[in-house]
């Protein structure tokens, strides 16, 4: 709800305010026509201002591309992402989508990639009453790695919040039409877990067993929590470490304010599952940059704080709306500073040992095909624009691991 309010608060305050005098003005006594008139005068001003606003908000915008007339480091033709990553022995990584045309750049790039979509449940468990699974693309996408020798994370096994992608919704029904909810829902988890985690067994050595649990302060109501509560995710990391004692297991989240109430509420989480004993190897922090410019300096205290839990870090998946900085002189520099501040965080502690930006190029991005932010461009949120030039993020980034390695 607070990403709701944030995204469309101001409209749904007009709103509001525009359907209160309205219905004032219809209740108001009709022998106070003076009254009547200022009502409906001021609720034409305010709908005329919320137009006006969403004209504002909703316009596209275009910002200088100066980093086009910007000369690069020489050594950034010699010198790529990987190699510096690779000597500091850090992962810098990338979501991939099957896209022949890029893989080349993607493997002098990165020594690390996550599949965007097709290692979730929605794309592998093509027939869910059958327990049918297509692990083609996965499987393609896992070779590609492999023999150009990146690391590829598993993205994801659990996830409750989209039916359809996340789950199959035949489990719904399942669910509800169980006795045992409990039990039901713990042969699911533990069956779907066990067949991909054991596909891809010794080849993927890091999973996502866990993701998007939260929802503000508490757990997401999905079928996972409303069957098991908090359980759901002690068993499927127990499955998971099960399938597979060598793999890294993670828990994988969103957090949209470090010192904010989800951001306590997920650490007193990860507190409890240490305690209780579940096999979490590392923690996932998205870094989508959605809505707000996160705060690097509490992201530094955050990972400070999971890193004191005995816990790996990861930036797993980093993108930047450059729509945020449209108030800066130069909004892709101020981009650029950003994504190196974000990855000199990671850096610059032990416990974070990489970052994966979701996502390649500005052409092809997620938030262009996503309400609301389709309709409020630019978003290009990612390191090379849609004609493929270095933008001051590559740079960024670059300077971040250059940096990092002569030190």
């Amino acid at each position: 709800m607070k990403i709701i309010w944030q995204l469309f608060g101001v409209h749904i305050s007009f709103v509001a305010i525009i359907v209160t005098l309205l219905l004032a003005w219809l209740v108001w006594p009709r022998k106070y026509p003076q009254t009547r008139k200022r009502l409906l005068r001021s609720s034409g001003i305010i709908l005329l201002g919320s137009i006006l606003l969403g004209l504002n908000t909703y316009w596209p915008r275009e910002y200088d591309k100066n980093y086009l007339d910007q000369d690069l480091p020489a050594e950034i033709e010699t010198t790529s992402l990987k190699d510096l990553a690779d000597a500091r022995d850090f992962y810098i990584g990338v979501a991939l989508t099957p896209n022949p045309a890029h893989h080349s750049l993607i493997a002098k790039e990165f020594n690390s990639v996550t599949a965007e979509n097709h290692l979730k449940p929605g794309r592998l468990l093509v027939d869910a009453a059958n327990w049918k699974f297509d692990f083609s693309k996965a499987d393609e996408l896992l070779t590609f790695a492999e023999a150009n020798g990146m690391r590829m994370r598993g993205h994801t096994l659990i996830w409750g919040k989209f039916p359809g992608m996340t789950f199959p919704k035949q489990w719904i029904e399942q669910i509800n039409g169980a006795s045992d909810k409990k039990q039901t829902m713990e042969a699911l988890i533990k069956r779907y877990i066990e067949t991909v985690m054991g596909h891809f067994k010794g080849r993927i050595p890091a999973w996502d067993v866990v993701n998007e649990p939260m929802a503000g302060k508490g757990l997401y109501p999905s079928i996972f929590s409303n069957s098991m509560g908090e359980e759901y995710i002690d068993f499927s990391f127990h499955v998971a470490r099960e399938v597979d004692p060598d793999c890294s297991l993670f828990l994988n989240e969103q957090i949209q304010d470090y010192d904010g109430p989800q951001g306590t509420a997920f650490l007193a989480l990860l507190k409890r599952l240490v305690e209780r004993g579940v096999p979490i190897d590392g923690v996932g922090l998205q870094s989508h940059h959605i809505n707000r410019i996160h705060d690097t300096d509490a992201l530094e205290r955050y990972i400070r704080s999971i890193g004191q839990l005995g816990l790996k870090v990861e930036i797993t998946e980093l993108d930047v709306r450059l729509r945020l900085f449209g108030n800066e002189k130069d909004p892709y520099q101020a981009q650029g500073d950003q994504f190196k501040k974000i990855v000199e965080v990671c850096l610059n502690d032990p416990a974070c040992s990489g970052v994966t930006l979701w996502g390649l190029t500005d052409r092809n991005n997620w938030m262009d095909s996503v309400p609301p932010f389709k309709w409020k461009s630019p978003n290009a949120p990612n390191m090379f624009d849609e004609d493929m030039n270095r933008k001051p993020a590559y740079l960024g980034i670059w300077n971040a691991l250059n940096e990092a390695t002569s030190n």
